[in-house]
């Protein structure tokens, strides 16, 4: 009879989870298509209160958030590598004591507010530690830190 019930339980759970799994309120899919009309293959989340809509655009990952009265928080662009960054945050990063490390994501943070920053994330050689160093698109750094025992460290609660 326990089994059956933990089966139950289980099956429930299970369940639920799927029902609210992918989901956002209209008002959010509405703002996110009046942002991005040609966006497709959107997956939805959700970090802590925001919603947090998942696609790919013009060729990298893309991250929206948006709060739950549909108003936009933040964006991010995972672009992996140092490629896409701007000069003075490539030179920054070149001259940091960081530069020896391997580079393992780049993500551009965009806020309809701030200015955007680049994040980078860097492993230590023969080391099990992660930074994440912050820089403005000119190369000055917002913040450096040790990241490697640390869960999103780029969600909409980071930065708001």
């Amino acid at each position: 009879m326990n089994k059956l019930k933990l089966s139950f339980l289980i099956s429930m759970l299970w369940a639920s989870m799927s029902v609210f799994a992918g989901y956002a309120p209209d008002n959010v899919q509405a703002a996110l298509k009046k942002m991005y009309p040609t966006a497709a293959g959107i997956a939805w989340s959700q970090d802590k209160e925001y919603y947090v809509a998942d696609f790919i655009m013009n060729g990298f990952d893309t991250k929206v958030w948006f709060s739950p009265d549909a108003k936009w928080v933040m964006k991010q662009t995972d672009w992996e590598t140092l490629d896409e960054v701007p000069a003075a945050v490539f030179n920054a990063f070149a001259a940091s004591q960081f530069s020896d490390g391997v580079v393992q994501n780049v993500t551009w943070v965009q806020f309809p507010k701030w200015q955007p920053i680049v994040a980078i994330q860097v492993g230590k050689p023969n080391v099990q530690i992660k930074y994440q160093i912050l820089f403005t698109p000119e190369g000055g750094i917002l913040r450096q830190q040790n990241i490697t025992y640390a869960y999103n460290t780029l969600g909409a609660s980071t930065f708001l």
